[in-house]
């Protein structure tokens, strides 16, 4: 009878115990990642003399962002936004950033400035006719 009654807990050990830890999950899981809102937005109109395409300078971008995301601000990076025009070419960067000192942060570091570097050659038909940033107004 002792044989078969730590047979059958050392069965519930192997078995039953595993599962039963296997399907509680640390409560850090279960819980939705925090998002950071950006406050702060880069602005730039770019003309094109060059007809780029427009999918090749989207995946620029999206190669941009993955250094980005990589430094540690996956709610920091690019959109890439294209005139509606048949006559004119031009593109409008939209860069969203949590705040100042991470927008520094980001581009003083090495991943960005290296990324930056890799994808000059495909700007080089692209002027900046300007650049601007702009702040969240919130109320006080």
């Amino acid at each position: 009878m002792k044989t078969k009654t730590s047979l059958a807990s050392i069965l519930f050990v192997l078995f039953a115990l595993p599962i039963f830890f296997s399907c509680t999950q640390p409560v850090s899981e279960l819980e939705d990642p925090v998002k950071i809102e950006n406050t702060l937005k880069s602005v730039s109109l770019w003309n094109d003399s060059i007809r780029i395409n427009p999918s090749a300078l989207l995946a620029s971008f999206e190669r941009i962002n993955a250094a980005i995301d990589s430094i540690g601000y996956p709610d920091a990076g690019y959109k890439l936004w294209q005139l509606k025009s048949d006559s004119i070419n031009r593109f409008l960067v939209e860069g969203f950033w949590p705040d100042q000192a991470v927008y520094n942060a980001i581009h003083d570091h090495e991943l960005y400035k290296t990324a930056m570097e890799a994808e000059e050659q495909i700007w080089e038909g692209l002027e900046m006719a300007w650049y601007n940033q702009f702040i969240k107004v919130v109320l006080e």
